[in-house]
């Protein structure tokens, strides 16, 4: 098993440049010993893994800083001495492994489909997402009120733009967080408007989408 290139460099050193070696294995080992086996003291991963003191200690720390790892219990000591502390993942490493939740979902969704059921599902999604997102935002201004529900959303980040127009608004999402499953499903990408709608009250529409080759999913929004 190995930790993706795209993951930070867990002893938050700068990453190397291209060709530079990593040294990330000792970090790796240590990562899927704790993986495999939970809680492990320091003394026992010295031991599993064929390092010093030190390097254990240090990996766990730089793992510690990231929000990777914790302390997670105390065990008696073999002898005279004080507990010995156990280490384990926190849940934010199981981002450290891959996953296939998009595989997953895809299945889930052309079952759906096969089943004639996918429409009334994304129905009843829109009902909830709009559900929980309408509480929080019904006493905004429209402008915050639609700012909100697109954070709500996930509609880009970094990568969006809401622009006031003479109509309403345009928001630009460069980054669609349903991309993969609107490719294989049209009505994965209305759902974002139908949400918009209910949450909000303010109507809007899709005129232009990722999966159809646009640089960016473009939602307008009336008054």
């Amino acid at each position: 098993m190995r930790i993706h290139p795209h993951q930070p460099d867990l002893t938050g050193r700068r990453n190397p440049r291209p060709g530079q070696p990593m040294d990330a294995e000792p970090r790796q080992r240590l990562i899927e010993h704790l993986k495999r086996h939970g809680p492990t003291s320091i003394r026992d991963l010295m031991r599993t893994l064929s390092l010093s003191e030190n390097a254990v200690r240090h990996h766990l720390q730089a793992l510690e800083r990231e929000g990777y790892a914790c302390r997670d219990s105390l065990v008696p000591p073999e002898s005279a001495g004080r507990p010995a502390v156990l280490y384990a993942l926190t849940e934010k490493a199981e981002h450290l492994f891959p996953k296939h939740y998009a595989e997953l979902l895809a299945l889930l969704l052309a079952e759906a489909d096969a089943q004639a059921v996918l429409e009334p599902l994304l129905t009843s999604l829109v009902q909830r997402l709009a559900g929980q997102i309408e509480p929080h935002v019904r006493t905004l201004d429209p402008a915050p009120r639609l700012h909100a529900t697109a954070t709500h959303l996930k509609l880009g980040g970094n990568l969006s733009d809401l622009t006031v127009t003479p109509a309403g608004w345009e928001l630009r999402a460069y980054n669609c967080p349903y991309l993969r499953a609107g490719q294989q499903f049209e009505a994965i990408c209305d759902m974002v408007p139908r949400v918009i709608t209910l949450a909000t009250g303010l109507p809007a529409e899709r005129p232009a989408c990722q999966r159809d080759g646009h640089p960016a999913c473009l939602l307008t929004i009336g008054r």
